[in-house]
């Protein structure tokens, strides 16, 4: 198996965007500009390009891809999935937390399938951290240097420190926002078993392999993070 340096692998991505920005196509970056630096980095590391897939349909949903796959040798088995998002103004929202939550989902049942599954959000500095990181209840007053702990809802899925695990309660969820979020799941998608029900896993743990340096002194362009989910 060839072994991923995630530090590097996270560099890909955000140097890449911090170069498409500072050249004048900040235009052009979206979520799927992720793939690109990361299937690019793969193939560095000789993956086979016949082993690296873009849009890789889920093997357990109907109408459901994985953003980035590396299969195994067999050309079958999915050995490393990823999943990526950009951070921006409307990742603070619900319809933004239904939708990082079902990249969760995914890659969590890549895990029970025996494979890797990786989230990986990348972004604009201030978008990372006030819409995504440290979304604060009330809007803050006044202009600080120092950098915001993380709060809001995604504190609940994930740590921003490398070497942390966060282990989240999915199926027995008590708090009214995470419940409709997961409910989210059960009501858009469909298995390829038709025989099949949908259910929701007890629970599900995430670890953080690698988050970038943030630094209101040195501050780049693109900043993100990425974490393994089981």
């Amino acid at each position: 198996m060839i072994k991923i340096d995630f530090n590097k692998l996270l560099h890909s991505a955000t140097y890449y965007l911090s170069y498409q920005d500072r050249v004048g196509r900040n235009f052009m970056i979206d979520e799927s500009s992720l793939k690109y630096p990361i299937a690019d980095y793969l193939t560095g590391l000789e993956f086979p390009l016949n082993r690296i897939k873009l849009e890789y349909p889920h093997p357990e949903f109907l109408k459901r891809s994985i953003d980035l796959v590396t299969t195994d040798a067999s050309g079958d088995g999915i050995e490393n999935a990823f999943e990526f998002k950009r951070a921006k103004n409307s990742t603070k929202y619900e319809s933004e937390q239904n939708r990082i939550f079902h990249d969760l989902i995914r890659l969590y049942l890549i895990s029970e399938l025996g494979g890797n599954g990786y989230f990986l959000m990348a972004g604009p500095l201030a978008d990372f951290i006030q819409n995504f990181q440290s979304i604060p209840e009330a809007r803050p007053t006044g202009y600080s240097k120092k950098l915001p702990d993380p709060e809001g809802v995604f504190t609940e899925w994930f740590r921003y420190e490398v070497g942390k695990e966060q282990k989240f309660v999915v199926n027995n969820a008590s708090k009214l926002n995470y419940i409709k979020i997961y409910q989210s799941y059960l009501d858009e998608y469909k298995p390829i078993d038709a025989t099949k029900s949908l259910s929701l896993p007890d629970q599900i743990r995430t670890e953080c392999l690698a988050i970038s340096v943030i630094s209101t002194d040195y501050p780049t362009p693109y900043v993100g993070a990425i974490w393994q989910v089981t």
